[in-house]
């Protein structure tokens, strides 16, 4: 189950607190270009800024916290050669796969009981999805994931009628409903059957530095995002078990797009993500395997720590913001013992 709060504008919402504050100072229009290190690059000494306008100046604090999503804290890592003894920062990025896989027409009469939640952008308050049981996806060897309903599905899919069937049998349609035993009454409501699932960690997949550079003098970045097998496997897999489930029970079909059922290696052109950044500066107990330890400080830099979801070492099938706030309150309460 999903619940959705309404969106926080953060400026909006905590400006006046903002400025009030007697310990907080805030810089608007002031870009970071480069964490300045000491010699033996174990502490960060400050902070290059700049401006548009060309105005240039340094900021210095006993202890620094990148908070700038996951691709532009790589950046800063990168630009400035720190946390990146092992050539890991700005690998594994990862994303929520999001796209369509198919639809779903219930039968004409459901069961009794049985309740289906759709969505609606901008009105409905919460969101009921369709997940797989954690002891079917270590059988299946598959990634986390859910399927979201959205009202409405193509006219010939709404119109089929659909056929009672035994329960060795597909629930699943490709250019027409499977034969099977005794009809029953035409399909009733029709649904888009959505996916999102979680991106395997791939330390192929990763952002880089261009040699192109920006209005501040900045390298530019590069997004090698990269899927594997395993991602395909878990979209193929998991509408397999969604529509057997759905045939055996006699609730109704779900018809597959033609991309889930083809052997083509490659992905669609309706692939996308849920602008859910995640990786590149992940976590790890040890630097040969992440950038920032359990606390989020960045390996062998004592005053400089990573707050956000670049800290992830897997995504999960979820929204991730829940998650990276409670990683950041745990971040700021660290923080405030240190300084006390």
């Amino acid at each position: 189950m999903w619940q959705f709060s309404p969106p926080t504008r953060f400026g909006t919402t905590y400006r006046n607190a903002i400025f009030g504050a007697r310990n907080v100072e805030l810089y608007t229009h002031a870009n970071v270009c480069e964490i300045e290190p000491n010699e033996a690059a174990t502490r960060v000494l400050g902070l290059r800024i700049r401006g548009l306008d060309g105005k240039e100046f340094r900021v210095r604090a006993r202890h620094y916290v990148l908070a700038c999503c996951s691709i532009q804290n790589a950046r800063l890592l990168l630009v400035s050669g720190l946390g990146n003894a092992y050539d890991l920062v700005g690998r594994f990025f990862m994303e929520h796969i999001e796209m369509p896989g198919g639809h779903l027409v219930l039968a004409a009469v459901p069961r009794a009981g049985m309740k289906m939640y759709e969505w609606t952008y901008g009105v409905t308050k919460a969101r009921g999805e369709l997940a797989l049981h954690a002891a079917v996806q270590r059988e299946r060897r598959m990634l986390n994931g859910t399927v979201s309903l959205e009202p409405g599905a193509p006219d010939e899919v709404a119109k089929s009628t659909f056929q009672a069937m035994p329960p060795d049998v597909v629930g699943t349609m490709r250019d027409s409903p499977p034969a099977a035993a005794a009809p029953t009454p035409a399909a009733g409501r029709s649904y888009h059957v959505i996916s999102r699932h979680e991106q395997s960690p791939n330390p192929h997949s990763r952002v880089t530095l261009s040699t192109q550079r920006d209005a501040l003098g900045m390298p530019r970045v590069k997004l090698d995002w990269r899927l594997t097998d395993l991602e395909k496997h878990t979209f193929r897999a998991f509408y397999d078990v969604l529509g057997r489930e759905f045939g055996r029970s006699g609730l109704g079909r779900v018809q597959l797009l033609d991309w889930i059922t083809s052997t083509d290696p490659g992905w669609p052109s309706t692939l996308s993500g849920g602008w859910h950044h995640m990786g590149t500066t992940r976590m790890h107990e040890s630097p040969r395997w992440g950038v920032v330890d359990p606390s989020c400080q960045v390996h062998g830099l004592a005053n400089l720590s990573i707050a956000g979801a670049s800290v992830f070492p897997t995504g999960g099938g979820v929204n991730p913001t829940l998650t990276l706030v409670a990683l950041s309150l745990r971040l700021s309460d660290i923080l405030k013992r240190k300084l006390a």
